[in-house]
């Protein structure tokens, strides 16, 4: 009977799970909710739903999880799955906000199962950290060659792991994962720095990767020394700029001539330097509410052509499954985001095919505000609704402090090439923190922020060479604030990532 059949699927659908878990502090006490919420939350306290999210095992549904207290224990909650795996953020010791997955070794957690959350998190990235490892050192070209350091790093991590499972007291042992967990943290960077120089030394990957900044719609404001900035640009080793085009209400199509003044000066000069430009059609943060499919694609349409024969690749879509876009008071629905980039990408391939079209997705997950905004969950909407058509490079935009990464970063590369297998992946943007005051989770040291950044700017412009099919890329989103910030001076950060590029060879 047929109409039974639903009604059973149906109320299966609905049936509720829980699973227990226990959570030490940096102290060794055990948190109650409110410490804990406090633990894994945001330096401004915000109200927003806990950074953990739990999806099926293959990563295709997920949800936002209930929390509660049972006596000693956390409670954790979710309808309709019969296993799930977890994702959330937690704070590494001296190394800083993770985004991490725990999946118990891949069949993932059931109703009634009891976690010590220290525990399985150190031992599901230990464990992921050892896959990783293999898959560089043995599948990839060319092949991880592990420093002495590197191998002194990864023994490390496991001699901790020993110690922590014959440890009998639970506070102790959730010390010594901690511990454990950190290594493994220091472990994975040094493997993906080490793996990243040797690809961008490498003379068959080298010399097809990209290292870009960004010079976003400020640079008209500084038009009295933009030759000197795109000078820095070019000493600094950098052989791509982000060229983000203003959002010019006043013609919001380009359709007038007069409105490329500026921006032609700043292409010219960076083609005279042999820098290329991958144009930005318009960041997200500044897509109006009116925003149609036809209106973007004119704008898209106009720009190529004006730039036809000096900018060969376009961001069309930044951060395109952004939550803001259209305005955060009410935002355009993901589907009318969707088409809107759609429209522009094939209007830039009906004008020369061998355009190179990027989309750039912005990593969320455990810190989405829903599911349908997070990275994996927006790919497993409209990768099946032609997302990849007309589409050649695939951009991730990293922020950590609004959405940590740490751990995950090889994750976040693989999963994403899962979803497609054949476009090329990159860093097209990363930041960390605005202004001078960190308002989401810390990176490094929560007091230094700019310590922070010099960190991620070393790390990951090597890193990121070291996945497969990856352009490498970066494209600091912060460049004219952070690095170059004005008076023709430039900052320490600028420093270390010209050493940076130096050491990859560039």
């Amino acid at each position: 009977m047929l109409w039974l059949k639903i009604l059973t699927l149906s109320c299966l659908a609905l049936q509720a799970n829980e699973i227990k878990f226990t959570a030490f502090d940096a102290q060794g006490r055990v948190m109650d909710l409110q410490a804990f919420l406090g633990f894994i939350g945001r330096a401004d306290k915000t109200k927003a739903p806990p950074a953990i999210l739990v999806s099926s095992p293959d990563g295709l549904t997920a949800q936002k999880p209930t929390l509660k207290q049972e006596g000693a224990s956390l409670v954790l909650g979710w309808e309709g799955l019969s296993r799930v795996s977890l994702s959330m953020v937690w704070p590494v010791a001296e190394d800083g906000f993770s985004a991490v997955w725990l999946d118990k070794g891949g069949p993932g957690y059931s109703e009634g199962e009891t976690l010590q959350l220290n525990e399985e998190i150190a031992l599901s990235q230990y464990r992921a950290l050892k896959e990783a490892w293999t898959k560089h050192s043995r599948e990839m070209e060319p092949a991880y060659r592990p420093s002495r350091k590197a191998e002194k790093t990864l023994a490390a991590a496991q001699s901790l792991l020993e110690r922590a499972q014959a440890q009998a007291s639970p506070a102790k042992r959730a010390a010594l994962f901690n511990r454990a967990l950190s290594q493994t943290a220091r472990s994975w960077q040094t493997m993906l720095f080490e793996h990243g120089v040797q690809i961008a030394q490498d003379p068959k990957r080298g010399p097809g990767l990209r290292f870009g900044l960004t010079l976003h719609e400020a640079v008209l404001q500084r038009m009295s020394d933009y030759d000197w900035i795109i000078d820095m640009i070019q000493r600094s080793g950098a052989n791509w700029v982000r060229v983000v085009f203003r959002s010019n209400p006043r013609d919001f199509t380009y359709a007038q001539p007069g409105s490329f003044n500026e921006y032609d000066a700043v292409v010219k000069a960076l083609r005279d330097k042999n820098i290329r430009v991958m144009g930005c059609v318009l960041d997200t943060s500044q897509w109006p509410a009116a925003l149609t499919p036809a209106i973007y694609a004119e704008r898209a349409k106009n720009l190529v052509l004006h730039y036809r024969g000096l900018i060969h690749s376009w961001e069309v879509g930044s951060e395109i499954n952004g939550h803001w876009l259209g305005g955060r008071a009410a935002p355009l629905p993901p589907e009318q985001a969707f088409r809107i980039y759609s429209e522009a990408a094939a209007q830039v391939k009906a004008v020369e095919a061998s355009l190179e079209t990027v989309a750039t997705l912005y990593w969320q997950e455990a810190a989405s505000p829903d599911e349908a905004h997070s990275l994996f969950g927006w790919l497993s909407r409209f990768v099946p609704e032609g997302f990849g058509q007309n589409l050649d490079v695939v951009g991730l935009s990293l922020q950590p402090d609004e959405n940590p990464v740490g751990l995950s970063l090889e994750r976040i590369f693989e999963r994403t090439r899962l979803f497609l297998p054949d476009k090329k992946l990159m860093v097209s943007s990363l930041g960390y923190v605005e202004g001078s005051e960190l308002k989401g989770w810390w990176w490094l040291d929560p007091q230094d922020v700019e310590g922070a950044r010099k960190d991620l700017v070393n790390l990951y412009s090597a890193a990121s060479c070291a996945f497969p099919r990856s352009l490498c890329g970066v494209f600091w989103w912060q460049t004219l604030d952070q690095m170059l910030p004005g008076e023709r001076k430039y900052s320490d950060l600028y420093r270390v990532y010209k050493r940076t590029l130096d050491q990859l060879g560039h």
